[in-house]
């Protein structure tokens, strides 16, 4: 049996492919799954033999939260008609912000399997594979590669800024920090 906490977050409905209706809808997605979430470790139970594994489970949930305020502070640029076309649908950046709600999501799947086993007192591991993890991060860091020079490329033919460019790399940096925060705390041994 599938036994969930709370009802599924429901996914927002896609009715047209405008860009920003697919970013927002994204990002209203993740919104949604990290409050749902927290509800979720909310309802395991308080005693000693849970203790250390909700922490845990909480400090990976407040890794995701800064990584969702750092895509927030990104996506709030789509709008600049002088930045939009680095958020094109066929670019780098595009690429990089999708995997990243994908990864989101199978980590907000994981998550949530965790808190249901130790809400019915079942043992649980919150240890990541390392495999996993540098797999993961490595992947990140080639699609950050291809995101930085498809930019750089993109600028060379735009009329965008300074102040914009720099606003916004300094958003993007921030973004791929807490990209790499997650990864670091999924690759904790416990007790670190």
């Amino acid at each position: 049996m599938n036994e969930r906490i709370l009802a599924p977050p429901a996914r927002s409905s896609r009715k047209t492919s405008a860009e920003s209706d697919f970013w927002a809808d994204l990002f209203l997605d993740l919104t949604v799954r990290l409050e749902w979430l927290d509800q979720a470790l909310d309802g395991i139970p308080k005693d000693d033999a849970s203790a250390e594994t909700v922490v845990r489970l909480r400090g990976y949930s407040r890794a995701l939260e800064e990584l969702r305020l750092a895509i927030e502070q990104v996506q709030a640029q789509r709008g600049d008609l002088e930045l939009k076309f680095l958020f094109d649908l066929a670019g780098p950046l595009a690429g990089f912000l999708s995997r990243l709600y994908g990864w989101c999501g199978e980590l907000g799947d994981d998550f949530e399997r965790m808190a249901i086993a130790l809400r019915r007192r079942q043992p649980t591991r919150v240890v990541f594979s390392h495999k996993a993890v540098n797999e993961s991060y490595a992947q990140f860091d080639g699609l950050i590669g291809a995101v930085r020079r498809g930019i750089e490329a993109a600028r060379m033919e735009s009329d965008t800024p300074q102040v914009k460019a720099q606003t916004f790399d300094e958003r993007l940096e921030e973004l791929i920090w807490a990209t790499e925060w997650v990864h670091l705390a999924l690759a904790r041994s416990p007790g670190e």
